[in-house]
C-alpha cells in the first residue's frame, strides 16, 4: 500500500516512513516487521497471514493453535479446506486414516473397524 502519514506499525510502534507498507489486522506494518507472533516466520512475501485477538500468525501455526476440527490419529489442526476421512464421530486427516496394527493405508468403502479410538483394518 502506499504510505499515509503518520502511520504507526502494528509491529515495533515506530512511525512508517517507508514508501510502501503492509496492513493486517487493520494496522499498518513495516515490510520486516510483520512476523508470526508465535513461530516468527516474516511473512511480508507469504500470500496469507491471520490475525487473532489482535496477534499475527502464519497459516501453519494458526491452524495447529486454533483449528476446530483435530485429526484423531495425529493431533494436528484440519483445515476447512482439506480432504477428510470420517469415522462416526472421529475426523482424520486422508494420510492418517490407516489400520492402527499394521499400517496399511483404509480408503472409501473400505470395511474397517474401530476400537477405544484406533481404527483397524479387516
Amino acid at each position: 500500500m502506499k504510505l499515509g502519514t503518520n502511520l504507526a506499525c502494528g509491529g515495533c510502534g515506530r512511525e512508517i516512513h517507508e514508501r510502501w507498507y503492509l496492513r493486517a489486522a487493520d494496522r499498518p506494518w513495516h515490510c520486516g516487521c510483520l512476523r508470526c507472533c508465535h513461530c516468527r516466520l516474516p511473512l511480508a512475501a507469504e500470500l496469507t497471514c491471520f490475525a487473532r485477538d489482535g496477534n499475527i500468525y502464519c497459516k501453519e501455526d494458526y491452524y495447529r493453535l486454533f483449528a476446530v476440527s483435530r485429526c484423531s490419529r495425529c493431533r494436528a489442526g484440519i483445515s476447512s479446506t482439506e480432504l477428510v476421512m470420517r469415522a462416526r464421530d472421529l475426523v482424520y486427516h486422508v494420510a492418517c486414516f490407516t489400520c492402527s496394527s499394521c499400517g496399511t493405508p483404509l480408503n472409501k468403502g473400505d470395511h474397517f473397524g474401530q476400537r477405544d479410538g484406533l481404527v483397524y483394518c479387516s
